[in-house]
């Protein structure tokens, strides 16, 4: 018999089925690292999946591991693997399929939605002990950043937000980002939050908690101004600023990211990065927004995942981040789970609280 690893698993087709259970416990083949996990991050992505939201298990199984921000260090190395023991590493979650931008190293953008996803779609997530990975699927986290290297993924997210409307926005060659407008306080927005402080934007984050609270702690702590949306709508707020260059929208609430059309400045991008499992429908201004975009030269553009290239990114801006402003990273990290054997706790919400992360290790 294998020896096995405890793991926590929900049933796909089952609500609220988020369990332990076991995963034989894997070993480097050829070319391969076993990784030892230290930390994994829970996420709302998570939560949808256990409430039944979507999420698929893997062929052949009936259970799902969940976890897909995680954090290891590189334990040992099969033959041939070009990475050493001791290595700090964090890993892109996405496995391509087989489309043009797969086969070129853009599996984020799979035109035919054929990928797999680990602890999301078809493949076992990072909820568990070890687990075996190619060299060429990891990216190496600096022990300086030990501490909040669980962030690379959540944070990759909107380096690839940043990216996109970098591009789209060169087709005017005197576009500088002044001004930018953050909607939602979890830590996909503080994350964005503190990025484009980093590029020297001025930020206003907009979420649903009055202030003070954690979230607007920190983003105060980095030059940022939090607002209320109880307070001030959108609207309103943007009658406060300078014509607002880039939004990302971070709310999870589809109703808020159309709002956001309606306070996008002239020229700007406004990337939406919210995944919302429901079916709401509710009236919208269509010929406004039509017309407010075309005659203003506006862009609004999804963008979901990210790739190799903005991990990569995500770790140089973690270390930024320290430079700039040392400890406050980490400040998005409010509970800290004692295991996997606290799997129960992961559905718990805690005032104030901003992210968690099991610690495996």
């Amino acid at each position: 018999m294998p020896e096995m690893m405890p793991a926590v698993a929900v049933r796909p087709g089952t609500p609220h089925s988020l369990h332990p259970t076991s995963l034989p416990r894997p070993a480097a083949g050829p070319g391969e690292v076993l990784v030892k996990v230290l930390r994994v991050g829970v996420c709302g992505t998570d939560m949808e999946i256990i409430e039944d939201k979507f999420g698929t298990a893997p062929p052949g199984a009936e259970a799902l591991v969940l976890g897909h921000e995680v954090f290891g260090v590189v334990e040992s190395a099969g033959p041939g693997a070009a990475m050493a023991p001791g290595t700090f590493v964090t890993t892109t979650v996405r496995r391509p399929g087989d489309c043009p931008p797969c086969l070129t190293g853009q599996g984020d953008f799979c035109a035919d939605l054929a990928y797999t996803e680990h602890g999301i779609i078809g493949l076992h997530g990072f909820m568990t002990e070890h687990f075996v990975e190619r060299p060429e699927w990891l990216i190496e986290v600096p022990a300086a950043l030990e501490r909040v290297g669980i962030l690379t993924e959540p944070l990759s997210v909107v380096e690839k937000a940043l990216q996109q409307a970098t591009l789209i926005q060169r087709r005017i060659d005197s576009w500088q980002p002044r001004t930018a407008l953050v909607i939602g306080a979890g830590p996909i927005g503080l994350l964005g939050t503190l990025l484009l402080r980093s590029r020297g934007m001025d930020v206003v984050t907009v979420a649903r908690r009055a202030a003070p609270n954690a979230p607007s702690a920190i983003i105060e702590a980095a030059g940022g101004r939090y607002v209320s949306i109880n307070d001030e709508s959108l609207a309103g707020i943007a009658t406060t600023l300078p014509p607002i260059d880039v939004i990302f929208e971070c709310s999870g609430n589809a109703r808020v990211a159309f709002d956001a059309t309606r306070v996008l400045g002239n020229n700007g991008v406004l990337v939406l990065l919210s995944i919302t499992g429901g079916d709401a429908t509710t009236p919208i201004p269509l010929d406004q927004i039509n017309r407010e975009f075309v005659l203003g030269n506006k862009v609004m553009v999804g963008s979901v995942n990210s790739s190799r290239v903005h991990f990569e990114a995500g770790v140089e801006d973690l270390a930024r981040f320290e430079r700039l402003w040392p400890g406050l990273t980490e400040r998005l990290i409010t509970r800290r789970l004692p295991g996997l054997d606290a799997w129960s706790q992961i559905t718990q919400r805690e005032r104030d609280g901003i992210k968690t992360v099991i610690e495996v290790g």
